[in-house]
């Protein structure tokens, strides 16, 4: 594990080598949930050029099994994919599937996660230790504790309760990554031992002060990544909700500041083009999201300034299912060179979505990808 920092004109870029090749921050990564990005190979992310992608440890388990992972080789060689790959803990996707079922099997305690599976009811147990042992048989390249996620507005009580638990089992899960690794303290603080990465997640929901309580037990623990746990939002009607009010810039720069200038910071969940673009500016250096992807097989898709039909800061959004582009031949952004741009027109595209023709969703996402590898090479040579 080699991690290089350069600070140049109050700004932090990093060089990170790993076992699957290097990366240089700012970075997106796509997530591969299952292992996958719906309609799209390999071949395609490394066209579009995808430098690394996030997988959910708990869906990996529950789908494909880490001991299969293991015996065949770990998840890159599974997928083909040749880059380095982050995976999460876990504990984002039981949080959420607890609170969608209020079964009294699901619950957390310091323990772990108690819960049953969706699909079959079959009766579960995520402990800090159990999701380094699943990262550790995926053979990830970056790796994240486990950790207890809360609603943004929820008590403070519920926030205190979180952080606490957070910080234990942050303890624990380094425990767990040294032992899988045969390392000691001061083998984690030498950048001569080749291992993965490990990243701590800081909690305390819409709370100033509890963020910062989360960040400081972290730092005391050492970690090589400090995430950013629970989106930048301000308060949600109900935790469902998926139109929260907006992108909380404050928590973000607060947290940010909170944490080592040379260290890592990830933005987990960050976001939109206009919202990656403040959170690098604020000092976040490496981010994930759902959104150009699930956008895309929703035929919404990014383009350039002056392309689409509604305008955001640094992007415009077309909508192309729209009437609007039935007989479009134009490309779906004259600016862009992917394969879609090159390839298809608006109206032919349009005409694949609205029919859910899985072609369709290939050259929507292929497009949505490169235009957001795009817009992080340029941030990252501006």
């Amino acid at each position: 594990m080699k991690v290089e920092l350069e600070i140049k004109n109050c700004k932090r870029k990093f060089k990170v080598h790993t076992k699957h090749g290097e990366l240089k921050t700012p970075l997106f990564m796509p997530d591969a949930t299952y292992g996958a990005i719906t309609s799209v190979g390999s071949d395609d992310l490394r066209q579009s050029g995808v430098e690394a992608l996030v997988t959910t440890t708990l869906h990996i388990e529950q789908k494909i099994g880490s001991d299969y992972l293991e015996k065949y080789g770990g998840l890159h060689k599974f997928m083909d994919f040749k880059n380095p790959i982050l995976t999460d803990s876990g504990g984002y996707q039981v949080f959420s599937l607890i609170h969608r079922n209020k079964s009294k099997s699901n619950m957390i305690t310091d323990a772990g996660c108690s819960f049953s599976a969706e699909a079959n009811g079959k009766f579960n147990f995520l402990s800090p230790e159990i999701s380094q042992q699943i990262q550790h048989k995926i053979g990830s390249d970056i790796r994240v504790v486990l950790d207890e996620p809360v609603i943004e507005d929820t008590s403070l009580a519920k926030i205190k309760r979180s952080v606490e638990r957070t910080t234990k089992w942050a303890k624990r899960s380094k425990q767990e990554f040294l032992r899988l690794h045969d390392l000691t303290e001061n083998d984690f603080n030498n950048p001569q031992i080749e291992r993965p990465l490990l990243a701590a997640v800081v909690q305390g929901a819409n709370n100033f002060k509890y963020r910062q309580i989360s960040a400081e037990q972290l730092i005391e623990i050492g970690f090589d990544i400090y995430s950013f746990g629970g989106l930048p939002l301000h308060s949600r009607n109900s935790w469902k909700n998926d139109a929260p009010q907006g992108f909380y810039h404050e928590l973000i720069s607060y947290v940010a500041n909170l944490l080592p200038v040379d260290k890592i910071r990830y933005g987990l969940g960050i976001g939109s083009p206009d919202d990656l673009e403040y959170a690098y500016k604020a000092g976040w250096d490496i981010f994930d999201c759902v959104l150009p992807t699930r956008n895309a097989r929703h035929a919404y898709l990014y383009v350039h300034k002056g392309q689409g039909d509604r305008s955001y800061k640094t992007y415009d959004v077309l909508h192309i299912k729209n009437g609007q582009y039935q007989f479009d031949k134009n490309p779906i952004d004259a600016k862009c060179s992917c394969l879609t741009c090159k390839t298809i027109d608006r109206a032919y595209l349009r005409y694949l979505l609205r029919t859910h023709n899985p072609t369709g969703y290939r050259y929507a996402t292929i497009h949505n990808l490169t235009f957001y590898m795009q817009h992080i090479h340029n941030l990252r040579h501006a």
